[in-house]
């Protein structure tokens, strides 16, 4: 698969443990690991999702300790079917062709992820040079990420002072890619799959195997093309108390993996190292908190997206963009129409979140979007 961006640094480390063996054999001694916090909500195969996967999400909202439910399958059956799933990912490349703004104009755009994604800047960051570098282009964004989400399904004990587990993607994939149908997804994850402790071979392979399920599923949806990026930086300058540890070298690790994929329609935008660039030529940190990026953090990534589509943007800062009236626009209408869909969809969180009609809320999306393209084209 090309990998759009600059290159992350090779993957090291034992990673044939876990749930997959990227050789096609079995982890020995067991087909089911004890993973530490796993928040059992995803299915093992990604082929055949079976119906107690769904209940044991079910049970563990309902608080049934995760170390009472079984995971097992069939080890001669489930077990080589994803097997040779991963072994034919790994052995075939996409076609390599050149990425344009065609590509996302005319099309649906989902945007998956976690709360970086659901604070989203970095959307409205691409969208806005979009607008107005193509202003007789349309562009379909549906930027539906949801705070501490993970593809993994793990969530280290005491998330959120204890008050509820880390929700996963694929409680409301399918329910997004029915509603919506995007030609396109972007997904970024990883920041979380690793649950904030040094690199582990079970927590690795459960943050592989929701990628595969994720591309799995996306695919037999209909989307036609499929972009990971890899996890933003954790934002590590130096120890802030007792056992602190450098939580990106976890990362780096993880997109190292990403970068490695060869998935047929399924491109690689390397976030990670560009930030890592950026970051290194810098005195202030993109993140207070190590792990959401300022302003600053999401116009890195967004102009290392817009770069994957052949597309540059002026040298100016977000604080300038930010004053732009069309700007303005854009942001509202994103954070209008994503959390419309984040609710039309649903979610499970600190509570669930039955899905919502989102017609009126379409409505008024559109009455934006008629703003702005006013203002991009100059027909005020």
């Amino acid at each position: 698969m090309p990998t759009i961006g600059p290159k992350a640094p090779e993957a090291t480390g034992d990673q044939s443990q876990g749930r997959q063996n990227l050789d096609g054999t079995g982890t020995e001694g067991s087909n089911h690991p004890k993973l530490e916090g796993f928040f059992p909500c995803l299915p093992l195969n990604p082929l055949h999702p079976r119906a107690d996967g769904e209940a044991v999400a079910a049970g563990s909202r309902k608080g049934i300790p995760f170390s009472s439910v079984d995971f097992r399958r069939d080890e001669k059956g489930t077990h080589m079917k994803i097997m040779r799933l991963i072994t034919l990912f790994l052995a075939i490349g996409s076609p390599l062709f050149a990425q344009t703004v065609d590509t996302l104009s005319g099309n649906k755009v989902v945007f998956l992820g976690d709360s970086i994604t659901q604070k989203g800047t970095y959307i409205s960051f691409l969208e806005y040079y979009l607008d107005k570098l193509y202003p007789r282009k349309n562009f379909d964004f549906y930027a539906i990420g949801l705070a501490s989400e993970t593809v993994s399904g793990l969530s280290e004990e005491g998330h959120a002072r204890g008050e509820f587990p880390r929700p996963c993607l694929f409680e409301r994939l399918g329910r997004a890619l029915e509603r919506i149908k995007p030609e396109v997804v972007f997904a970024c994850y990883g920041i979380n799959d690793g649950i904030y402790k040094p690199f582990d071979d079970e927590r690795f392979a459960a943050f592989t195997n929701g990628v595969f399920m994720m591309v799995e599923q996306c695919k037999a949806a209909g989307v036609q093309q499929i972009f990971l990026l890899t996890p933003p930086i954790y934002d590590y300058d130096k120890p802030r108390r007792e056992n602190d540890f450098n939580y990106d070298e976890v990362m780096i690790r993880y997109a190292a993996w990403e970068t490695s994929l060869k998935i047929p329609g399924v491109f690689i935008v390397d976030l990670h190292t560009a930030m890592r660039k950026a970051r290194s030529g810098r005195n202030e940190c993109f993140s207070k908190d190590r792990v959401h990026p300022n302003d600053d953090g999401h116009l890195v990534m967004a102009k290392t997206i817009l770069k994957a589509f052949g597309v540059n943007v002026p040298d100016e800062s977000a604080e300038i963009i930010r004053t732009d009236p069309l700007f303005i626009q854009i942001d509202e209408r994103r954070i209008h129409r994503g959390t419309a869909w984040r609710h039309g969809i649903g979610f499970i969180r600190e509570k669930q979140v039955e899905p919502q009609p989102v017609e009126d809320k379409e409505v008024e999306a559109v009455k934006m979007q008629g703003k702005i393209d006013a203002m991009r084209r100059g027909e005020q």
